[in-house]
């Protein structure tokens, strides 16, 4: 007789939901994490009509008598359509959780809300845009005292000089602020970041400009680079610039304990001026474009994380063989390299650089200075960092299988590889063949002619995640990535492998979710 398939809870009728939230223990509520607009909806409305009934009574006499006093940590990852015609979908439903005391101990919050407009135009142009209404944040503020973590994706605000609502800044309980938005309509993105949370450890601001060109300057009245932040551990931008490199100095020495910093490619302007050694005594995971990578290997070693974006051809292995102290990072453990498909318009340092077997280094010919991820370029990554545990190459490669598993296995502790896939954002796919897989069907990848297949062409994803993991013994996770630096990869291809032994033969593969470089980023993970 054959098994019955198993069958995820997001596969099932939304009308069961509420029956099954019924039956779960109050322990299962710790982290829960809400996927589709179905599944949100639902859930959300029967834990309202749950807390609506509870009596503070109820309360003194239980503790926590409905099932969403028990949440300490919600996600809710779905879709909306916008233009939004009815009051009737997930976000008005959590803020009516929250308004009828629902998430008193919620602690931290996600939002990863996609909209998906529905080709019709609104009354505003702003209406296909998805937004979250001004009273939300004061719901948060005045409902969820314990809240400690804010991570919201995605949304879109349109405030005339401020771009989010400040109230979310004023919620003084709050350790870590996450916001990637959308800008809309203002006459110039400014952001004013004078009253953030006193005991404020992680801030990221990750913005898209949906209207204009325009960037956020840190080095404006109320910019960041007039913050002081005493217990500042994690930074990451996006889409800010510096006019004024001299202040930023000032704004290293005052934050020596940031652990974590990530630039993202819109940021832009002279971050480092004048840098100068122990103004980040305690960095250790770092993510830049390679300028400003240039600057910051010349003063130290990096010592666990290490992502650089922009680089050209051979630059890569360049700031780490040759920029870096000794050429050799003992303690780095995880690198990611997002190599520009093309050449630079312009010279840039190391892009012909080159690195035999022996170690002798040299130059190619200025006329040909282009360079793919290659066995050869793999070699020197290896030699630069010798304990790596995880490598992230997006850009494209055209050489054969043997020779890029003999260069990963030079690696003796490499587990997670992740490479550009066929749906890339920002660079071409690793394999030229993966544009035509089965597994992007769905995508409008644009297609490959098969004369530009390459020397290794995998007519699926599984065969290359099997031939990469035969070559490289200790692979444990082979992922096709989208957006460099990412950590949750939508749309990304990845598999556990199975084998048949410690370091031996693929047994099988098992698909999992895709997930780019971790170290570093244990506690989103």
């Amino acid at each position: 007789m054959p098994s019955a398939s198993a069958t995820s809870f997001s596969e099932l009728f939304p009308e069961l939901f509420p029956v099954i939230i019924g039956h779960l223990p109050l322990l299962m509520y710790g982290h829960v994490r809400l996927v589709g607009e179905d599944q949100a909806l639902s859930t959300l409305n029967a834990l309202i009509a749950k807390a609506e009934i509870v009596t503070e009574e109820d309360i003194q006499k239980q503790g926590n008598p409905s099932p969403s006093h028990c949440i300490r940590h919600l996600c809710i990852d779905s879709s909306i359509k916008t233009p939004i015609r009815t009051p009737g979908h997930s976000l008005n439903a959590l803020q009516k959780l929250i308004d009828v005391d629902g998430l008193r101990h919620l602690s931290a919050l996600t939002l990863q809300v996609i909209r998906e407009w529905d080709g019709t135009e609104g009354n505003n142009p702003t209406d296909d845009f998805l937004k979250l209404p001004s009273s939300f944040d004061t719901s948060l503020k005045t409902k969820c005292p314990n809240l400690k973590a804010v991570h919201l994706s995605y949304f879109s605000q349109e405030f005339g000089k401020e771009w989010i609502e400040p109230e979310i800044f004023s919620i003084e309980s709050l350790t870590s602020i996450r916001i990637e938005c959308y800008l809309l309509s203002y006459p110039l993105p400014t952001i004013n970041l004078s009253q953030l949370p006193p005991n404020l450890h992680t801030l990221e601001l990750r913005l898209r400009d949906a209207l204009h060109a325009k960037e956020i300057d840190a080095s404006s009245p109320g910019g960041l680079l007039g913050c002081v932040i005493p217990n500042l551990r994690t930074l990451i931008l996006d889409k800010f610039f510096v006019s004024d490199p001299a202040s930023t100095n000032t704004f290293w020495r005052a934050h020596p304990g940031i652990e974590r910093l990530e630039f993202w490619p819109g940021v832009d302007g002279c971050w480092f001026y004048n840098f100068e050694i122990g103004m980040l005594p305690n960095l250790k995971y770092l993510q830049c474009n390679v300028d400003h990578a240039l600057v910051l290997f010349l003063k130290y070693q990096i010592p666990s994380s290490d992502s650089a974006s922009g680089n050209y051809n051979a630059q890569g292995p360049y700031l780490l063989r040759v920029v870096a102290q000794n050429g050799i990072l003992p303690a780095l453990r995880s690198l990611g390299i997002h190599r520009e498909s093309g050449n630079s318009p312009k010279p840039r340092e190391g892009h012909r650089w080159r690195e035999d077997e022996n170690g002798d280094m040299s130059e190619a010919d200025a006329k040909r200075p282009a360079r793919q991820f290659d066995g050869n370029y793999i070699m020197s990554l290896s030699k630069a960092a010798p304990n790596l545990e995880e490598l992230e190459l997006m850009g494209t490669s055209d050489d054969t299988l043997d020779s890029i598993t003999t260069s990963l296995s030079r690696f003796p502790k490499l587990q997670r590889l992740t490479l550009s896939g066929g749906i890339n954002i920002y660079a071409q796919p690793f394999f030229a063949r993966s544009a035509n897989w089965e597994d992007y069907a769905d995508f409008d990848t644009g297609g490959v002619a098969e004369k530009d297949y390459g020397k290794y062409a995998p007519e699926t994803f599984d065969e290359a995640a099997r031939d990469l993991a035969d070559g490289c013994r200790t692979l444990d996770i082979v992922t096709m990535g989208n957006i460099f630096g990412e950590l949750l990869i939508k749309g990304g291809l990845s598999a556990k492998i199975i084998r048949e032994c410690d370091g031996g033969a693929v047994k099988e593969l098992k698909r999992i979710r895709a997930w780019g470089n971790i170290i570093g980023k244990e506690e989103e993970w």
